[in-house]
Protein backbone atom coordinates (compact mmCIF):
# COMPACT_ATOMS: atom_id res chain seq x y z
CA UNK A 1 0.00 0.00 0.00
CA UNK A 2 1.18 3.51 -0.97
CA UNK A 3 0.97 5.93 1.84
CA UNK A 4 1.19 9.77 1.36
CA UNK A 5 1.68 11.82 4.69
CA UNK A 6 1.08 15.47 4.98
CA UNK A 7 2.08 16.91 7.78
CA UNK A 8 4.18 20.05 9.02
CA UNK A 9 7.31 19.49 11.12
CA UNK A 10 10.33 17.42 11.57
CA UNK A 11 11.03 14.27 12.34
CA UNK A 12 9.94 14.73 15.68
CA UNK A 13 6.12 15.45 15.05
CA UNK A 14 3.62 13.22 14.97
CA UNK A 15 3.15 12.62 10.86
CA UNK A 16 6.98 11.47 11.03
CA UNK A 17 5.84 8.85 13.85
CA UNK A 18 3.12 7.62 11.74
CA UNK A 19 5.47 7.46 9.01
CA UNK A 20 7.28 5.27 10.73
CA UNK A 21 4.81 3.05 11.89
CA UNK A 22 2.69 2.66 8.48
CA UNK A 23 6.70 1.60 7.38
CA UNK A 24 6.65 -1.03 10.48
CA UNK A 25 3.82 -2.34 8.73
CA UNK A 26 5.10 -2.82 5.47
CA UNK A 27 3.53 -0.32 3.89
CA UNK A 28 5.65 2.35 1.02
CA UNK A 29 5.26 5.64 2.66
CA UNK A 30 6.57 8.97 1.53
CA UNK A 31 5.97 12.34 3.86
CA UNK A 32 5.19 16.04 2.28
CA UNK A 33 5.25 19.24 4.22
CA UNK A 34 2.49 21.60 2.89
CA UNK A 35 4.25 24.14 6.08
CA UNK A 36 7.12 24.64 4.13
CA UNK A 37 5.82 25.02 0.40
CA UNK A 38 3.52 27.43 2.24
CA UNK A 39 6.14 29.01 3.42
CA UNK A 40 7.94 29.94 -0.01
CA UNK A 41 5.03 32.72 -0.46
CA UNK A 42 6.00 35.49 0.69
CA UNK A 43 2.45 37.29 1.71
CA UNK A 44 2.43 34.21 4.25
CA UNK A 45 6.27 34.93 5.53
CA UNK A 46 5.00 38.26 6.47
CA UNK A 47 3.45 38.14 9.85
CA UNK A 48 0.99 40.74 9.39
CA UNK A 49 -0.70 39.89 6.22
CA UNK A 50 -0.47 36.26 6.69
CA UNK A 51 -2.77 37.14 9.72
CA UNK A 52 -4.93 39.68 7.56
CA UNK A 53 -4.76 37.24 4.66
CA UNK A 54 -4.94 34.00 6.03
CA UNK A 55 -7.34 32.27 4.17
CA UNK A 56 -7.12 33.61 0.98
CA UNK A 57 -3.25 32.79 1.11
CA UNK A 58 -4.24 29.49 1.95
CA UNK A 59 -6.79 29.85 -1.20
CA UNK A 60 -3.50 30.63 -3.38
CA UNK A 61 -1.59 27.70 -2.28
CA UNK A 62 -4.29 25.35 -2.83
CA UNK A 63 -4.59 26.37 -6.68
CA UNK A 64 -1.08 25.87 -7.46
CA UNK A 65 -0.30 22.99 -5.28
CA UNK A 66 -3.59 20.54 -6.13
CA UNK A 67 -1.87 19.75 -9.84
CA UNK A 68 0.86 18.54 -8.10
CA UNK A 69 -0.57 17.01 -5.25
CA UNK A 70 -3.08 14.98 -8.05
CA UNK A 71 0.43 13.70 -9.50
CA UNK A 72 1.18 11.84 -6.37
CA UNK A 73 0.27 8.42 -6.89
CA UNK A 74 -1.32 7.25 -3.41
CA UNK A 75 -3.51 4.81 -2.33
CA UNK A 76 -4.05 6.54 1.65
CA UNK A 77 -3.52 10.47 2.23
CA UNK A 78 -2.58 11.06 5.87
CA UNK A 79 -3.46 14.37 6.77
CA UNK A 80 -2.29 16.32 10.00
CA UNK A 81 -4.88 19.01 10.68
CA UNK A 82 -4.85 20.32 7.19
CA UNK A 83 -4.84 23.61 8.34
CA UNK A 84 -3.10 24.64 5.33
CA UNK A 85 -6.16 23.19 2.84
CA UNK A 86 -9.29 24.42 2.05
CA UNK A 87 -12.36 22.12 1.30
CA UNK A 88 -12.26 22.45 -2.08
CA UNK A 89 -9.16 20.97 -2.62
CA UNK A 90 -9.96 18.08 -1.18
CA UNK A 91 -13.69 18.00 -3.16
CA UNK A 92 -11.37 18.21 -6.40
CA UNK A 93 -9.21 16.03 -5.26
CA UNK A 94 -11.36 12.99 -4.69
CA UNK A 95 -12.68 14.45 -8.39
CA UNK A 96 -9.45 13.70 -9.94
CA UNK A 97 -8.85 10.52 -7.67
CA UNK A 98 -12.00 8.82 -5.92
CA UNK A 99 -10.14 6.01 -5.32
CA UNK A 100 -7.53 7.58 -2.76
CA UNK A 101 -8.90 7.23 0.91
CA UNK A 102 -8.31 10.84 2.95
CA UNK A 103 -7.53 10.34 6.62
CA UNK A 104 -7.74 13.21 8.30
CA UNK A 105 -6.12 13.05 12.04
CA UNK A 106 -6.44 16.28 14.19
CA UNK A 107 -4.31 16.01 17.29
CA UNK A 108 -6.98 19.18 18.49
CA UNK A 109 -10.38 19.83 19.01
CA UNK A 110 -11.87 20.15 15.28
CA UNK A 111 -14.90 21.67 16.00
CA UNK A 112 -13.79 24.57 18.32
CA UNK A 113 -11.86 27.38 16.10
CA UNK A 114 -9.54 28.70 18.95
CA UNK A 115 -6.76 28.16 18.00
CA UNK A 116 -4.47 29.66 15.32
CA UNK A 117 -1.85 26.86 14.85
CA UNK A 118 -4.54 24.23 13.42
CA UNK A 119 -7.89 24.76 14.40
CA UNK A 120 -9.22 27.63 12.03
CA UNK A 121 -12.54 27.35 10.57
CA UNK A 122 -12.21 26.19 7.14
CA UNK A 123 -11.04 22.96 9.05
CA UNK A 124 -13.82 22.58 11.01
CA UNK A 125 -15.91 23.15 7.38
CA UNK A 126 -13.53 20.53 5.99
CA UNK A 127 -14.66 17.48 8.17
CA UNK A 128 -17.02 16.08 5.72
CA UNK A 129 -14.39 15.59 2.98
CA UNK A 130 -12.23 13.18 4.68
CA UNK A 131 -12.87 9.31 4.17
CA UNK A 132 -12.26 8.41 8.06
CA UNK A 133 -11.23 11.02 10.17
CA UNK A 134 -9.51 10.09 13.39
CA UNK A 135 -9.20 11.87 17.07
CA UNK A 136 -7.34 10.97 19.95
CA UNK A 137 -10.25 12.53 22.58
CA UNK A 138 -13.20 9.99 22.73
CA UNK A 139 -15.71 12.84 23.84
CA UNK A 140 -15.00 14.25 20.19
CA UNK A 141 -16.18 11.48 18.54
CA UNK A 142 -19.99 12.18 18.84
CA UNK A 143 -19.38 16.05 17.39
CA UNK A 144 -17.32 15.19 14.61
CA UNK A 145 -19.87 13.13 13.85
CA UNK A 146 -22.40 15.78 13.90
CA UNK A 147 -20.29 18.02 11.88
CA UNK A 148 -20.43 15.61 8.68
CA UNK A 149 -17.73 12.94 8.87
CA UNK A 150 -18.31 10.17 7.33
CA UNK A 151 -16.47 8.06 9.38
CA UNK A 152 -14.71 8.87 12.81
CA UNK A 153 -12.13 6.70 14.81
CA UNK A 154 -10.94 7.36 18.12
CA UNK A 155 -7.23 6.74 17.65
CA UNK A 156 -4.97 8.08 21.01
CA UNK A 157 -1.88 9.44 21.13
CA UNK A 158 1.23 7.08 21.73
CA UNK A 159 4.88 6.33 22.23
CA UNK A 160 7.70 6.65 19.39
CA UNK A 161 10.37 4.51 20.58
CA UNK A 162 12.12 6.52 17.83
CA UNK A 163 12.04 10.00 19.30
CA UNK A 164 12.03 9.11 22.97
CA UNK A 165 13.95 5.14 23.29
CA UNK A 166 13.55 3.91 26.82
CA UNK A 167 16.18 4.69 29.31
CA UNK A 168 17.43 2.06 31.31
CA UNK A 169 16.74 1.80 35.35
CA UNK A 170 19.04 4.44 37.14
CA UNK A 171 19.92 6.56 40.08
CA UNK A 172 17.43 9.70 40.65
CA UNK A 173 18.78 13.53 39.58
CA UNK A 174 15.29 15.09 40.85
CA UNK A 175 12.26 14.13 42.65
CA UNK A 176 9.90 15.69 40.81
CA UNK A 177 10.17 17.08 37.23
CA UNK A 178 7.71 19.32 34.80
CA UNK A 179 8.89 19.83 31.34
CA UNK A 180 6.61 21.92 29.18
CA UNK A 181 6.11 25.78 28.15
CA UNK A 182 4.89 27.72 30.41
CA UNK A 183 0.90 29.22 30.47
CA UNK A 184 -1.40 30.68 32.85
CA UNK A 185 -2.82 27.82 33.46
CA UNK A 186 0.09 25.53 34.16
CA UNK A 187 1.78 28.08 36.05
CA UNK A 188 -1.42 28.40 38.57
CA UNK A 189 -0.91 24.07 39.07
CA UNK A 190 3.06 24.23 39.59
CA UNK A 191 2.89 27.01 41.86
CA UNK A 192 -0.44 25.81 43.98
CA UNK A 193 1.58 22.43 44.32
CA UNK A 194 5.39 23.82 44.99
CA UNK A 195 3.66 26.50 47.68
CA UNK A 196 2.87 23.19 49.86
CA UNK A 197 5.59 22.81 52.74
CA UNK A 198 6.03 19.46 51.81
CA UNK A 199 7.61 20.30 48.71
CA UNK A 200 10.39 22.26 50.25
CA UNK A 201 12.54 19.45 50.58
CA UNK A 202 11.59 17.92 47.22
CA UNK A 203 14.68 18.29 44.64
CA UNK A 204 12.42 19.83 41.72
CA UNK A 205 13.35 20.91 38.23
CA UNK A 206 10.79 22.85 36.05
CA UNK A 207 11.94 22.83 31.62
CA UNK A 208 10.68 25.25 29.25
CA UNK A 209 10.26 28.87 28.25
CA UNK A 210 8.23 30.61 30.89
CA UNK A 211 7.42 34.23 31.40
CA UNK A 212 9.66 36.84 33.79
CA UNK A 213 7.28 37.42 36.36
CA UNK A 214 6.14 33.84 37.11
CA UNK A 215 5.60 33.09 41.27
CA UNK A 216 9.17 32.65 42.87
CA UNK A 217 7.76 28.74 44.10
CA UNK A 218 8.75 27.95 39.91
CA UNK A 219 10.88 30.25 39.23
CA UNK A 220 13.42 29.24 41.88
CA UNK A 221 12.98 25.89 40.21
CA UNK A 222 13.29 26.82 36.08
CA UNK A 223 15.75 25.42 34.47
CA UNK A 224 15.09 28.03 31.77
CA UNK A 225 15.42 26.07 28.72
CA UNK A 226 13.55 22.95 26.11
CA UNK A 227 14.66 19.53 26.34
CA UNK A 228 13.28 17.24 23.60
CA UNK A 229 14.05 13.74 22.43
CA UNK A 230 16.41 11.63 23.79
CA UNK A 231 17.77 14.46 26.62
CA UNK A 232 13.94 14.81 28.04
CA UNK A 233 14.28 10.80 27.52
CA UNK A 234 16.94 10.34 29.87
CA UNK A 235 15.94 13.47 31.99
CA UNK A 236 12.37 11.56 32.64
CA UNK A 237 13.83 8.70 33.55
CA UNK A 238 15.87 10.00 36.29
CA UNK A 239 13.21 11.74 38.18
CA UNK A 240 11.33 10.00 40.15
CA UNK A 241 8.00 11.71 39.28
CA UNK A 242 7.24 13.66 36.05
CA UNK A 243 4.19 16.29 36.23
CA UNK A 244 1.67 15.89 33.34
CA UNK A 245 -0.58 19.41 33.44
CA UNK A 246 -3.12 18.44 30.71
CA UNK A 247 -4.42 21.28 29.62
CA UNK A 248 -8.09 22.32 28.89
CA UNK A 249 -8.67 20.94 25.95
CA UNK A 250 -7.06 17.93 27.27
CA UNK A 251 -9.02 17.70 30.21
CA UNK A 252 -10.65 14.34 30.40
CA UNK A 253 -8.89 12.84 27.96
CA UNK A 254 -5.03 12.32 27.71
CA UNK A 255 -1.93 14.25 26.06
CA UNK A 256 0.96 13.08 24.18
CA UNK A 257 2.85 13.13 27.33
CA UNK A 258 0.52 10.73 29.00
CA UNK A 259 2.56 7.56 26.53
CA UNK A 260 5.80 9.44 26.15
CA UNK A 261 6.97 9.80 30.23
CA UNK A 262 6.30 6.09 30.60
CA UNK A 263 8.00 5.56 27.35
CA UNK A 264 10.70 7.15 28.38
CA UNK A 265 11.31 5.23 31.15
CA UNK A 266 9.19 7.45 33.52
CA UNK A 267 6.34 7.62 36.25
CA UNK A 268 3.81 10.13 35.58
CA UNK A 269 1.62 12.13 37.99
CA UNK A 270 -1.24 13.46 36.19
CA UNK A 271 -5.09 14.86 36.74
CA UNK A 272 -7.05 12.24 36.83
CA UNK A 273 -9.35 11.17 33.44
CA UNK A 274 -10.36 7.53 32.65
CA UNK A 275 -8.48 7.60 29.10
CA UNK A 276 -6.04 7.58 31.07
CA UNK A 277 -6.48 5.01 34.05
CA UNK A 278 -7.65 2.80 31.23
CA UNK A 279 -4.50 2.35 29.64
CA UNK A 280 -2.28 3.44 32.93
CA UNK A 281 -4.22 2.17 35.79
CA UNK A 282 -3.80 4.46 39.10
CA UNK A 283 -2.00 2.71 41.45
CA UNK A 284 -0.35 0.31 39.12
CA UNK A 285 0.95 2.65 36.44
CA UNK A 286 0.72 5.94 37.44
CA UNK A 287 -0.45 8.81 39.74
CA UNK A 288 -3.58 10.80 39.50
CA UNK A 289 -5.18 13.62 41.43
CA UNK A 290 -7.86 16.24 40.81
CA UNK A 291 -6.29 19.11 43.37
CA UNK A 292 -3.10 20.21 44.23
CA UNK A 293 -3.61 19.10 47.74
CA UNK A 294 -4.26 15.41 46.00
CA UNK A 295 -1.30 15.86 43.75
CA UNK A 296 1.18 16.61 46.93
CA UNK A 297 0.10 13.96 48.99
CA UNK A 298 0.17 11.17 45.98
CA UNK A 299 3.50 12.06 44.59
CA UNK A 300 4.86 12.43 48.50
CA UNK A 301 3.97 8.85 48.57
CA UNK A 302 6.09 7.36 45.88
CA UNK A 303 8.99 9.72 46.46
CA UNK A 304 8.76 8.43 49.85
CA UNK A 305 8.29 5.27 49.59
CA UNK A 306 10.92 3.10 47.44
CA UNK A 307 8.88 0.10 46.56
CA UNK A 308 5.96 1.68 45.70
CA UNK A 309 8.08 3.87 43.39
CA UNK A 310 9.46 0.88 41.77
CA UNK A 311 6.15 -0.91 41.37
CA UNK A 312 4.94 1.61 39.75
CA UNK A 313 7.45 2.88 37.31
CA UNK A 314 7.48 -0.84 35.96
CA UNK A 315 4.07 -1.18 35.62
CA UNK A 316 4.25 1.90 33.78
CA UNK A 317 6.70 0.64 31.75
CA UNK A 318 5.06 -2.79 30.80
CA UNK A 319 2.08 -1.13 29.71
CA UNK A 320 3.83 1.24 27.57
CA UNK A 321 5.38 -1.50 25.26
CA UNK A 322 1.71 -2.02 23.77
CA UNK A 323 1.30 1.88 23.03
CA UNK A 324 3.27 2.85 20.18
CA UNK A 325 2.64 4.17 16.88
CA UNK A 326 3.17 0.94 15.27
CA UNK A 327 -0.24 -0.24 16.59
CA UNK A 328 -1.87 2.94 16.10
CA UNK A 329 -0.56 2.80 12.53
CA UNK A 330 -2.56 -1.59 12.55
CA UNK A 331 -5.38 -0.27 13.81
CA UNK A 332 -5.77 2.71 11.19
CA UNK A 333 -4.74 0.13 8.40
CA UNK A 334 -7.79 -2.65 9.67
CA UNK A 335 -10.06 0.36 9.43
CA UNK A 336 -9.35 1.07 5.59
Amino acid sequence: MKILILGAGDEQTLGWSYKRGFEAAGCEVSIIDPGKLLGDIYLWRNRATRRLLERPIIEIFNRFWLPKLIEVEADVIWIGKGAWSVPWLWQAYKRARPKTQLVCYNADDPITSYSRGGNRPWVTQAIPCFDLFCTYNESLVEPIGAAGAKRVLRLPFAWDPAIHPMQPEASFDHDLVFVGNGDAYREKWLTEILCYPATRNWRVAVFGHWSKGIDPAVAERLQRRQIVGSEMATVLARSKVALNILRRQNEGSHNMRTFETPGCGGLAASQYSEEQNVIFPGGEAAIYFNTPEEAVSQISEAIENPSLLTHLRRGARDRVLAETYAARALSLLEQL
